[in-house]
C-alpha cells in the first residue's frame, strides 16, 4: 500500500522512523492515518528529518519503496486544480445550457399566453357584437 510519511527521527545505528499520515485506498482516494504509525526503515535515513516521503508497505508492515513526495505532491496538486478548472468549465456550460432551456420554455409560454389573449379579444368582440344585434 502507498503512503504518504514523514521522516520522523533518526536512530543511533542508521535508521529512521517514519510517521505515516495518509494512505492511498485501491480506488487512488487518499485517506488520513487514523492512529499515527511509526515504521523503522534504514533506506530513510538518507533523508533529513521533516521531508516527506512515497511509501510503499508490504501488509507484512515493511517498506518496499520509498520516494521523495515533494514533486509528486506538486503533480498532484496541479492535476486536482486542472481537474477543479475542468469541472468548474462544464459546472457553468451545464448552468448555462438550463438558462437557454428555461428562456425558451419562458418564450414559449409568453406566446401561449399572447395567443389565448388574442382569442378572448376575438371572442369578447364576437359576444359585444351579439349582443348589439339583440
Amino acid at each position: 500500500m502507498l503512503y504518504l510519511a514523514r521522516v520522523h527521527k533518526k536512530g543511533l545505528f542508521g535508521q529512521a522512523e517514519l510517521q505515516l499520515l495518509a494512505y492511498q485506498t485501491p480506488d487512488r482516494v487518499w485517506s488520513a492515518v487514523r492512529r499515527p504509525e511509526l515504521l523503522t526503515c534504514k533506506e530513510a535515513s538518507a533523508y533529513n528529518v521533516g521531508v516527506l516521503l512515497l511509501v510503499e508497505v508490504s501488509e507484512e508492515r515493511q517498506v518496499q519503496h520509498l520516494e521523495e513526495a515533494a514533486i509528486k505532491l506538486v503533480e498532484m496538486l496541479h492535476s486536482l486544480s486542472q481537474a477543479g478548472s475542468l469541472i468548474d468549465l462544464s459546472e457553468i456550460e451545464s448552468w448555462r445550457q438550463s438558462l437557454t432551456r428555461q428562456s425558451q420554455e419562458l418564450s414559449r409560454r409568453e406566446a401561449e399566453i399572447a395567443a389565448r389573449q388574442d382569442q378572448l379579444e376575438q371572442w369578447e368582440l364576437k359576444l359585444r357584437q351579439q349582443k348589439g344585434s339583440l
